[in-house]
C-alpha cells in the first residue's frame, strides 16, 4: 500500500473521493464497504476502455468480460471451488520450488550482485503462476531472456494499453505495432491450446486450475467451459495475477 493512500485513509476515513486525470474516483477502505459494493444486485462489474483492448486476446475471460456475460457466470462457478483454502494448500509446495530458484539464483551471484528486482519478481510470479495454474514451467531462472511467452504478454498489456489512449486518426500510423499485438495474440493462444491439448491426451490427477476448467461443471446449469473460455482464462490468471504481486514485492 502506498504512503499517500495510507495518509488520505487516516484522514478523511472509510470512504474518500479523488479527482485523478479530470475523472473522479471513489475510493473505500473497510470490509464493510467492501461487501456493500460487492452486492450484485445493486452494482455491476465495468470492463474499462484499457481492458476492452484486451478483449481482442482473452474475449469474456473472468478479468474482461461485460456484465452478465455467459461464459463468465460459467468460468465463475466452476472456478470458485479451486480457490478454497484446500486447494490452494496443494499448491503450497509448488511455490516454495520458484521461490527456491529465486534464492539459488541470489546465493549463486555473491554478495556483490546488483539484484534486480523488478525482474526477477516478475519471473517469481509469472514461474509460480503457471507452475500453479497449468503445471507448466517457464523455467526464467535458467536463462537470461524471458520465455517467448511471458515477452508476448508483457507486449500485448503495453500495446492494449496504448490502443486504449490512441486517436482512431492515427491508426495508419501504428500498423507494425498492432501487428505485434496480434502475433503476441496468436502465440499465447497457441500455446495454451496445446497444453489443453497435452493435458486431455495425457490427464493427471493434478490439482491444478487446468484440471479444474477442463474438468469441472456449472453447478448450476452442468454446463462445462468451451475450449475458448479455458485459453481465455489461462491467459487471464498470468495477466491478471503477476503484475500486482511482483509489484507489492518490490515495494517491501
Amino acid at each position: 500500500m502506498c504512503v499517500p493512500h495510507v495518509m488520505l485513509t487516516n484522514t478523511p476515513g472509510e470512504i474518500y473521493s479523488l479527482t485523478l486525470f479530470g475523472q473522479r474516483r471513489v475510493f473505500i477502505n473497510s470490509v464493510a464497504l467492501l461487501a456493500e459494493v460487492c452486492d450484485e444486485k445493486r452494482f455491476s462489474k465495468s470492463v474499462g476502455v484499457a481492458l476492452k483492448e484486451l478483449r481482442a486476446g482473452i474475449h469474456d475471460g473472468l478479468f474482461t468480460a461485460h456484465d452478465g456475460e455467459k461464459n463468465w457466470e460459467v468460468a465463475h462457478r466452476v472456478l470458485v471451488p479451486a480457490f478454497g483454502p484446500l486447494h490452494m494448500k496443494d499448491m503450497f509446495d509448488d511455490m516454495k520450488d520458484i521461490a527456491s530458484q529465486l534464492v539459488l539464483k541470489w546465493a549463486r551471484m555473491g554478495p556483490d550482485y546488483c539484484v534486480p528486482a523488478a525482474d526477477d519478481f516478475t519471473r517469481l510470479t509469472l514461474d509460480t503462476l503457471a507452475l500453479c495454474a497449468m503445471s507448466y514451467r517457464f523455467n526464467s531462472f535458467y536463462k537470461d531472456e524471458m520465455h517467448p511467452f511471458i515477452d508476448a504478454m508483457v507486449n500485448f498489456l503495453k500495446v492494449g494499453g496504448s490502443k486504449a489512449r490512441r486517436p482512431n486518426a492515427m491508426a495508419a500510423f501504428f500498423r507494425a505495432e498492432d501487428q505485434q499485438f496480434d502475433q503476441g495474440i496468436e502465440y499465447m493462444r497457441n500455446l495454451s491450446a496445446d497444453l489443453v491439448r497435452q493435458r486431455r491426451e495425457h490427464p493427471t490427477e493434478t490439482k491444478d486450475l487446468m484440471n479444474a476448467m477442463i474438468n469441472g461443471k456449472d453447478p448450476k446449469t452442468g454446463e462445462s467451459l468451451t475450449e475458448d473460455s479455458i485459453i481465455d482464462n489461462m491467459i487471464t490468471f498470468l495477466i491478471a495475477g503477476h503484475e500486482t504481486t511482483s509489484g507489492l514485492l518490490v515495494s517491501v
